[in-house]
């Protein structure tokens, strides 16, 4: 039996470090490669890299002005700076710490599912989440927005919950992971509390805590938000919370915002769009566990009811609030994918250990197939980054001798008011601490440390010639205009 168990673990090891192998090509490769996107990634790597060079570590500012629409707590930015700091300013910088927690949320789902439901149920929830194509490549894992580092949070938060059945002390955690989800993503954390709530009430573990556990697990939620608070409150009072409950929470909930408009079936069309195939084989085997009652799992244990009580509260209430708050935006339902995978991975465990072989057979290669097709999907994505030519140009500012700290404008015709790109502001900024600015050509003539972007259909040799202008750099998108001659890196001696 040692020898059969040592064997068994072994083949355990070298499966997941094989799964988790393939987690870390479809999250890390070319990661840095792909263009900085707006909405809302370049929004949260401005506000990172400005409250970097400001040395504020509290207030964040987009275009070095108190930004009161980026309206979240500042673990995120935080979060990204650690990135600039490892990796350099740039786009892999920006998206590091996204990867990492990603990447630590399929391990901790691993070890979690491993502990609790055995090897072969560990193997195929890591599977079904290495292949979750919005968990990793839309606005979550490969960017720089906040929410691979929210549904890290998240995860810990629901899985501390469950094994709160077997320790008092894991209530703690999750009531910790709670104030640093709400640190991260504001509201959106408000999931967590209602499932905690619920959690504790379906359960009766509520009968079972302490008057001093229940401090404890208050004071874990609410202290690391109360200290944030205060901080930030000395720089603008109550402007900051004030547009939080305003715009963020209440005209976010009742009023469709920005035009992210949608009916009762918006999510139910996003998990198709993203997860159907999976999402058929869950339904599929709870099909086959109804017409076979062997394979049905033994809920006697307390402990199997409140895991089974609390995965589908991490499912359920996320989907229920967001579909019912009018703002409807298809990377909110996020943090569904993990409790997903670990039932997938429990259900087909089960059916795989005790199933009929026929049965066995069909799951086995319908599992197969639905993870190489998702891969396919992966691979083609990150394979195939798409240039963004704009941002290209800008980039070539790093080669500019004494450029660094400029003021950028931006040249049309009939406008006298510059409209910049979210991401053209981070790449400008990350590239050469270029300053972009609102203003017209008239401003650039009178700026002496300047340089003008001008889309190639605006530009003519008139234009250049009779402001006296020099090119500096230019690409298929358009030209990097100068009132000096300035000298390339590598020609100085």
């Amino acid at each position: 039996m040692y020898w059969s168990d040592r064997k068994e673990n072994a083949v355990y090891v070298l499966l997941a470090l094989i799964l988790l192998s393939v987690a870390c090509y479809n999250i890390f490769f070319n990661l840095g490669k792909f263009p900085i996107y707006s909405w809302d990634e370049a929004r949260h790597g401005v506000n990172a890299y400005e409250m970097l060079r400001q040395g504020n570590f509290i207030v964040n500012t987009y275009r070095y002005k108190m930004d009161y629409w980026n309206l979240k707590p500042p673990l995120s930015y935080w979060a990204i700076m650690l990135g600039y700091k490892t990796a350099g300013f740039n786009a892999l910088g920006l998206r590091l710490i996204s990867g990492i927690c990603a990447m630590l949320t399929i391990i901790i789902v691993g070890i979690f599912v491993k502990k609790n439901f055995g090897n072969a149920a560990s193997l195929l929830s890591m599977l079904t989440l290495s292949t979750s194509t919005q968990f990793l490549i839309n606005h979550s894992a490969r960017t720089g927005d906040a929410d691979s580092l929210y549904v890290f949070l998240f995860t810990v938060a629901i899985l501390s919950l469950l094994l709160s059945e077997k320790k008092d002390y894991w209530l703690y955690v999750s009531g910790l992971a709670f104030a640093l989800a709400f640190l991260t993503k504001s509201w959106h954390a408000g999931n967590i509390a209602v499932i905690m709530g619920l959690y504790l009430f379906i359960t009766g573990k509520y009968k079972k805590l302490s008057f001093k556990k229940w401090m404890i697990l208050c004071l874990c939620m609410i202290v690391p938000i109360l200290i944030w608070a205060v901080m930030r409150y000395q720089y603008d009072g109550f402007a900051f919370f004030q547009n939080m409950i305003s715009y963020d929470l209440l005209h976010r909930s009742t009023v469709p915002i920005e035009g992210h408009v949608g009916d009762e079936s918006y999510y139910g069309v996003i998990l198709s769009h993203f997860y159907f195939l999976w999402f058929a084989v869950l339904l599929g085997m709870i099909l086959v566990y109804h017409f076979h009652q062997n394979l049905s799992i033994n809920l006697s244990k307390h402990e199997k009811r409140s895991y089974l009580i609390g995965l589908c509260l991490w499912v359920i209430v996320p989907f229920i609030l967001y579909t019912l708050a009018k703002t409807k935006i298809r990377w909110y339902i996020l943090p569904v994918y993990p409790p997903l995978a670990i039932m997938i991975g429990i259900l087909a465990s089960r059916i795989l250990l005790k199933g009929k072989w026929l049965v066995k057979i069909v799951l086995l290669s319908t599992i197969l197939f639905v993870a190489h097709y998702y891969e396919g999907e992966i691979l083609m994505y990150v394979n195939n980054p798409i240039p963004n030519d704009q941002l290209s140009l800008i980039e070539k500012t790093k080669s500019l001798d004494g450029v660094r700290g400029y003021s950028l404008f931006k040249y049309h015709p009939k406008r006298h008011k510059a409209v910049w790109a979210q991401s053209a502001v981070l790449t400008a900024e990350l590239v050469n601490d270029l300053k972009v600015q609102g203003g017209d050509f008239h401003a650039f003539l009178k700026n002496d440390r300047a340089l003008l972007l001008v889309k190639k259909k605006f530009y003519t040799k008139q234009l250049a010639a009779s402001n006296h202008l020099n090119i500096v750099a230019s690409n298929h998108w358009g030209y990097i205009l100068s009132k000096e001659k300035i000298r390339m890196k590598h020609q100085l001696n």
